[in-house]
This record gives structure tokens, C-alpha cells and sequence, in this order.
């Protein structure tokens, strides 16, 4: 039985973190600090130690990338045409890993409750509430003053961790939490799944994007408190159709020189008819698809997982099996994860893999938090920075008044 390979798991991350990605990532520089997350958050996974020089490199230049009208850019070259070439354009998926970073980059408690000091936190916010439209539906960038991107689930599951992680309880300016629950009640499928809209097709990644924005609403400022969201109560129309179809992306991941049927050197892998998984059938390996009819793919073993957990349903994972998944089938030999059988590695399904292992309880991993998809670690910074950012009051300064009064302090 195959387990995590960590040492080659540690060689593959630092390699990315200590010198150049492949050129293929080349065309995706505009989301170079996402790349930064998942590099610097798996090596925190992995319990790979960061010394201090890194530590403050890694803040600076995550500040560094801060827009002056709110938000952070993907990278220091990501500049939309049109726009003002030294502003460039924030977006909400590199603000919400941007955060990410700053509580990961926190060595010690001290340095955790000043991980938001610098951080813009009222304009960030009033950004936030720009990008949310009529309909309660969120657009990733601002165009002219115009909300823009799509309107799946992704973009208010990034508005709705961004508002719980700076948001104080004497803030007035807020999101309209109405109209986004509204909204999300409205992407959930006739299969029960998830999508952009009702009558698109459903897809498991949207499914937990839609599930986490509601779970993040009202989940308390700290984690040890219990969470029974409400706000998931109230934006799911049907739990469990939904659970139906989550439950429903796993299936029986099939190996041929398990059934004798090839006595090649390689395993040649196929997967069974979907819908023939049963909790109490036997089988080696789960696989996960993110739709109905497609293929396994390694990154659905967190999106499933993940959402199961959040619904009270986690007991429906079927774990031994879809960890042979992962490790027997798309753990690479030089570390990391592939998309599918028999493919490269990349940073997307590494950490997504790591992250499913982690839910999973694998020991060679910090314990991990389901609705901000990183360590428990990392969670318990994040709520030192709130802590440190509102002090004994609420919500009435930014972090750079924090910062003014630990220089006055001392």
C-alpha cells in the first residue's frame, strides 16, 4: 500500500520556491501570486520551515503588489490594458491568497497579530462591495467603475472570505449578504449540484464554491468555537440532492493488473461505470470527477471532500480508497501531483492533492481547514491578524493604525 513520498513531495516544492517555474507557467504570470500561495502554503503543509529572511521577503512582496484604489494584483506585470500602468488591476482571487500569504509568512504569534499591518483594510473592503452586483452576484475586477467576470460561485467565495478575514464588527459598509445568499440559491441544478446559473450544467468545484461562500458568512472569529452555519441552511434549496450528487463524483477507479487483465510492467488504469460505487462494495482505488460523464482528476478529491465536510457529511468519503487514488495513481515519482494517470505534475493539483490528503488525516500533514484551503495553522494566524487588527475595539482603524500604535508602544 502506497503512502506519501514527503521527501519528494519537500524536494518538488522547494525546488519551485528556490528557483524558476517551467516556462509553460510562462503565459500565466498574471496569476503569479496565486502561484505564490500554493508553492509557499504546501511547504507550510508539509511542515518545511521558512527562516526569517524568507518570512519578510515573502510579506514585502505581497504588499509590494497592494492596488491604491483596494485589492491586490496577480503579479507585478499584471496591467489590464487602458488602465494606468503603475496601478495595474486588483482581483479577488489573488486579494484572497495574497492574504493567505501574509498569516503563512508570520513566524511567531507577535508577527502574526501584525500580519495585516499595511494592509488597506477600508479601501479593500469598499473594493469589495463594488465588485458585488444587483443580483447579488460577484465580478472578479473592476473595469471603469463596472463589476466584470463571470458570475459563478468562485468570485462570492472569495468575496465572502476576504470579508471574513478584515471585516470588523463596527463596520457599516458591508456586501448585501441577502442578495449573494439569494443568488446562490439560485445556482443549485435539477441534478442538485451546482453551477453559474440554474440551468447550466453542474460542476463540483462550483458546488463547493458555493457552499464555502455560505459557510464563511457566519462562521465565528475563532475556530475553536463550534459552527453550525446557518447561512448554508438558508442558501441551499435541496441538502440532499446536493449530497446525492457529491456522493455520486466518486467511483470505482479500476487498475487492469488488478483484474489480470494486463501483465505489463505499468499499470494501465481505467475507471468503472459511474453510479456502480457502493460504500459497502469493496474496491481498491476512488476516483472523483467534477461532472457527470468525465474523467478522474485529482483536484476533485478536494472539491468533493471539502464540500461533503462543510454539509455534515463527510462520513460519506469513502477515505482508504480515494487515498490510493491519490498516491498509488497520481502521485508523481518527483513529487507532487498530476491532473490525471500518467501526467506532469503542476502546482494546482500538487496542492490540491496535499489538501485532500490533509482532510483526509494523513499524518505526514498539518491538520487542515476546510473552508480556507490551508493549514489549521495558517487559520489560527489569520485570527491573530484580526485580533491585532481591531484590538479591543471594533473595526475602528486600519492596519496601518496598528502599526502606528505598536511604533508608539514601543
Amino acid at each position: 500500500m502506497a503512502s506519501l513520498d514527503k521527501p519528494r513531495h519537500v524536494k518538488y516544492w522547494q525546488r519551485c520556491f528556490t528557483s524558476y517555474l517551467p516556462s509553460a507557467y510562462t503565459t500565466n504570470d498574471s496569476t503569479r501570486l496565486t502561484f505564490a500561495f500554493f508553492i509557499v502554503s504546501a511547504l507550510d503543509l508539509l511542515s518545511v520551515p521558512f527562516t526569517s529572511k524568507e518570512r519578510s521577503s515573502i510579506r514585502s512582496w505581497v504588499l509590494s503588489l497592494q492596488h491604491p484604489d483596494g485589492g491586490f494584483c496577480g503579479s507585478p506585470t499584471h496591467v489590464m490594458s487602458g488602465q494606468d500602468a503603475t496601478k495595474g488591476s486588483a482581483n479577488l482571487a489573488t486579494t484572497f491568497f495574497a492574504l493567505l500569504l501574509l498569516g503563512v509568512a508570520a513566524g511567531t504569534d507577535d508577527e502574526a497579530r501584525a500580519a495585516f499591518t499595511g494592509v488597506q483594510r477600508r479601501k479593500l473592503l469598499r473594493w469589495v462591495t463594488k465588485l458585488q452586483r444587483p443580483d447579488g452576484s460577484f465580478g472578479q475586477v473592476l473595469w471603469e467603475g463596472e463589476a466584470v467576470g463571470g458570475r459563478d460561485t468562485r468570485h462570492s467565495y472569495l468575496a465572502s472570505a476576504i470579508r471574513w478575514m478584515l471585516r470588523g464588527e463596527g463596520d457599516e459598509e458591508d456586501i448585501d449578504v441577502e442578495r449573494m445568499v439569494d443568488h446562490i440559491r439560485h445556482t443549485q441544478t435539477y441534478d442538485g449540484g451546482a453551477a453559474e446559473l440554474s440551468q447550466h450544467e453542474s460542476h463540483a468545484g462550483y458546488a463547493y464554491c458555493a457552499i464555502a461562500a455560505l459557510y464563511m458568512l457566519d462562521r465565528p472569529a475563532s475556530s475553536t468555537a463550534p459552527h453550525k452555519s446557518e447561512a448554508v441552511g438558508k442558501g441551499v434549496p435541496d441538502r440532499d440532492a446536493l449530497i446525492h450528487f457529491l456522493v455520486h463524483r466518486q467511483f470505482n477507479y479500476l487498475v487492469e493488473q488488478e483484474q489480470d487483465e494486463s501483465d505489463e510492467g505499468d499499470a494501465n488504469y481505467v475507471q468503472a461505470k459511474l453510479g456502480d460505487l457502493s460504500l459497502s462494495h469493496h474496491c481498491a482505488h476512488v476516483g472523483y470527477n467534477g461532472r457527470w460523464n468525465k474523467k478522474a482528476d485529482t483536484c476533485y478529491c478536494w472539491w468533493v471532500a471539502g464540500t461533503l465536510a462543510m454539509v455534515d457529511s463527510f462520513h460519506a468519503v469513502n477515505i482508504p480508497p480515494s487515498r490510493q487514488y491519490l498516491l498509488d495513481v497520481t502521485q508523481h515519482r518527483i513529487g507532487g501531483f498530476s491532473k490525471h494517470a500518467g501526467g506532469p505534475p503542476d502546482l494546482y493539483h500538487s496542492y490540491l492533492g496535499l489538501a485532500a490528503l490533509a482532510l483526509m488525516g494523513d499524518t505526514d500533514l498539518k491538520e487542515f481547514d476546510v473552508g480556507l484551503c490551508c493549514s489549521k495553522e495558517t487559520v489560527r494566524k489569520i485570527e491573530l491578524a484580526r485580533a491585532g487588527l481591531f484590538g479591543n475595539r471594533k473595526g475602528d482603524f486600519d492596519g496601518d493604525g496598528f502599526w502606528e500604535s505598536i511604533k508608539k508602544a514601543d
